[in-house]
């Protein structure tokens, strides 16, 4: 009975022990076979995204061509096309299937973006790009029916970043974003310096390379569009300050000649996309200094006839991205003067009529939407941001309905996205930036929800990079700069 018992119990054991590792063991095979699946699956997609990039190319090398050989025959930039419209049967062109192709022209450029929905550049705003001058796409923004036809996350709503602000020099005015995005340098007016920043291109992160000195309290502070350049103006010694820029480093250098003469009290600055004009909007003598820049060098030099009339003290200065309209603000006389420009000499004109109400008091800063059909300026004193539709072809303006939309308390300065989607106004008094969205065909504002995201003490200028995924706000009174991401899934 024992030694029965015995064999009964081991072979129960036994039969247990079995059946327990049996189990394990299938559970590992399954658990290895999922891995591998999930391997397996994971270098598919990344082969066939890869595959779909790679086709996305060929596409847009096949329509830059195409845009090339249409531009010359027919004396223009090239011919505007979205893909969503179908057949161009004037460039004989249409993309390979699944493939998004966009391309916006101006008077004297074009950009190309292309996408596939299941490639690693898979929306518009990712997109990959190709350009007939470098650095367009950063000033012409996608087509409207592109931007329509966009489903992906939500774009404009700021957020901080996890380390929300860094340190700057003192008072810092004004700041401005390289075009290839990697340095952000500011004006400190208390310091008589310039801040430099490399900038992390994946998480919008600054770190401080340092300061450079320049003349009596800068202001406004410009990166020429080939990145080589920075200018800043000095409104205490009527003047503007020249640095060469190392595209490598973003570190700054004086020119061997490091200022020329501007008017009385030099506030705001504006390059021509071109790079070939540099403009100077200057506060006391209510004018605008005019300059020609040697693309080589980044040298400036005064155009013959130095200087045209505004309205009076011009406080901001933009131009547009086709390069045929200059226009100031008159911080005195709540009016924006209208330039038309010379794109050969560089030289202004006052157009008819010279001038148009702001609809608001103390008019500041001013900016072109990238698809120049849209202009905004700040009125401090009411609280207000104006509204004005553009005519491409005269440069003239014309206020919208309604012709404003409220801010913050005085509203410093105001930014548009490159995507031409969003608008932001730095509020000074009411430490918070206001958020907007963007009609892209009539160019109205709404107020974003939430409308605004706090800012810093002080907050005056602000400013956005031109993949859209980062802005920037410099606090005069704590002497920091804010730094937000606008989408992060960009």
């Amino acid at each position: 009975m024992k030694n029965a018992c015995i064999n009964t119990c081991n072979r129960k054991k036994t039969l247990k022990m079995s059946q327990g590792f049996t189990i394990v063991e299938l559970i590992v095979v399954i658990v290895i076979i999922a891995i591998l699946a999930i391997v397996t699956y994971v270098s598919y997609a990344g082969v066939q995204a890869s595959s779909r990039d790679t086709s996305v190319l060929s596409d847009i090398d096949r329509i830059d061509a195409l845009e090339t050989s249409y531009g010359t025959k027919n004396s223009v930039a090239g011919l505007a096309y979205y893909s969503g419209n179908g057949y161009s049967t004037t460039l004989g062109f249409s993309p390979s299937s699944g493939d998004v192709i966009d391309v916006v022209v101006n008077s004297t450029d074009y950009c190309i973006r292309g996408y596939n929905p299941g490639g690693t550049k898979n929306n518009i705003f990712n997109a990959l790009t190709k350009e007939s001058t470098p650095g367009i796409c950063s000033l012409l923004g996608p087509s409207a029916a592109a931007i329509a036809a966009y489903t992906g996350p939500t774009i404009g709503t700021l957020t901080a970043l996890s380390t929300p602000t860094i340190a700057t020099g003192s008072n810092p005015v004004v700041l401005a974003i390289s075009p290839d995005g990697t340095s952000v340098y500011d004006s400190n007016r208390g310091s008589n310096t310039i801040s430099m920043y490399s900038r992390n291109t994946s998480t919008g992160a600054l770190t401080s390379l340092g300061t450079v000195a320049t003349a009596s309290q800068p202001n406004t502070v410009a990166v020429s569009p080939d990145g080589t350049s920075v200018y800043v103006t000095n409104v205490g010694a009527s003047e503007t300050s020249m640095y060469s820029r190392n595209t490598s480093t973003g570190l700054l250098t004086a020119l061997s000649t490091p200022t020329i003469a501007a008017g009385s009290g030099p506030d705001a600055i504006t390059i021509s996309a071109d790079g070939t004009s540099v403009y100077v909007a200057n506060y006391s003598s209510s004018n605008i200094s005019m300059y020609s820049r040697n693309t080589s060098t980044g040298m400036l030099t005064a155009l013959s006839t130095p200087t045209i009339s505004t309205g009076t003290s011009p406080e901001g200065i933009t131009i547009s991205s086709d390069g045929t309209s200059v226009y100031a603000t008159s911080y005195a006389s709540y009016t924006i003067s209208m330039f038309s420009r010379n794109t050969s000499t560089g030289m202004l004109t006052a157009l008819t009529p010279p001038t148009i109400a702001t609809g608001g008091v103390n008019p500041s800063d001013i900016k072109v939407s990238p698809d120049g059909t849209s202009v905004y300026d700040t009125n401090i004193s009411s609280t207000t941001l104006a509204m004005f539709s553009r005519n491409a072809s005269t440069g003239l303006l014309t206020a919208m309905s309604p012709a404003t939309v409220g801010t913050g308390y005085n509203p410093f300065s105001v930014v548009v996205s490159n995507d031409g989607t969003s608008v932001y106004t730095a509020n000074n008094y009411s430490n918070n930036i206001s958020m907007y969205s963007r009609n892209v065909t009539t160019g109205l504002l709404t107020a974003m929800s939430p409308a605004t995201i706090a800012g810093g003490n002080g907050p005056q200028y602000i400013a956005i990079s031109a993949d859209g995924t980062s802005l920037y706000i410099t606090n005069y009174s704590d002497n920091t700069i804010s730094m937000y991401s606008r989408y992060a899934g960009h």
